[in-house]
């Protein structure tokens, strides 16, 4: 008769609780970067983040490692962990990555609008977006921006988007500009946006719902673009494309 090892079952359990930790302490980090408690160019401190987050500094490497694979991080040579920014060129094909997903995403969550409880949940969360309008706080919106178009992905019936999408996000690029976009402008613009969407995916209306989002998506993109040349500092070569793709030159 075969008895279990001891010792192995020990190392399996161990390994098990490990996984959780680094997969626990990256979604963290993940959130905090996401919205902007860690701000682009932020050195992450390993003593500190982990005395922070009570873990031991092999699951904060293996947490950092997660989020460079994810492109939240850049792991330097002697600094370590530091939020990364943004530049131009990934602006854009960011841009036409999100145009892609998000205006499937947006068609097919208009042809299920009347799935099981789908209308409820999803007017549930545009109205928990609408109260920005009255109390404009960026760090606050970020949350619900994401919340809303997360909403959308889950509408779709296809949760392999969903990672993809939240990947391409752009809270932290929003968060480099904060200082030279209003905040104001910038949140009761989207959340207009935000409601030529939901109108067309509530009365069920795939190409309409795929059009506004693409529109939402090209405007905020078309606006951070704009002020490339003073916050991000693209190449000419990297502007150029951006003019042909957004019509920056003649719009």
């Amino acid at each position: 008769m075969d008895f279990p090892n001891i010792a192995d079952a020990a190392q399996a359990e161990q390994a098990s609780r490990s996984g959780e930790t680094v997969e626990r302490i990256a979604d963290e980090l993940k959130a905090g970067i996401l919205n902007s408690h860690f701000s682009p160019g932020q050195r992450l401190i390993a003593r500190d983040v982990a005395e922070q987050y009570n873990v031991s500094r092999n699951s904060l490497r293996e947490a950092f490692r997660r989020l460079e694979a994810d492109g939240l991080v850049d792991i330097i040579p002697n600094r370590g962990a530091v939020v990364r920014r943004i530049s131009p060129a990934e602006v854009l094909q960011v841009f036409q990555i999100r145009e892609a997903l998000e205006g499937s995403a947006a068609r097919m969550a208009a042809q299920r609008i009347d799935d099981g409880d789908n209308r409820e949940r999803f007017i549930e969360v545009l109205h928990r977006g609408r109260r920005h309008r009255a109390r404009p706080i960026l760090q606050d919106f970020i949350v619900d921006n994401r919340a809303f178009h997360q909403s959308i992905v889950g509408l779709s019936g296809n949760p392999m988007m969903s990672a993809l999408i939240d990947k391409y996000q752009l809270p932290v690029l929003m968060v480099q500009l904060r200082q030279v976009i209003s905040t104001e402008q910038v949140i009761s613009k989207a959340l207009d946006e935000h409601e030529a969407i939901a109108e067309a995916i509530l009365s069920g209306q795939p190409d309409a719902a795929s059009q506004a989002m693409r529109y939402h998506l090209w405007r905020s993109t078309k606006q951070i673009l704009s002020l490339a040349d003073v916050a991000l500092q693209p190449s000419p070569a990297v502007m150029d494309e951006m003019a042909d793709l957004l019509s920056l030159k003649n719009d």
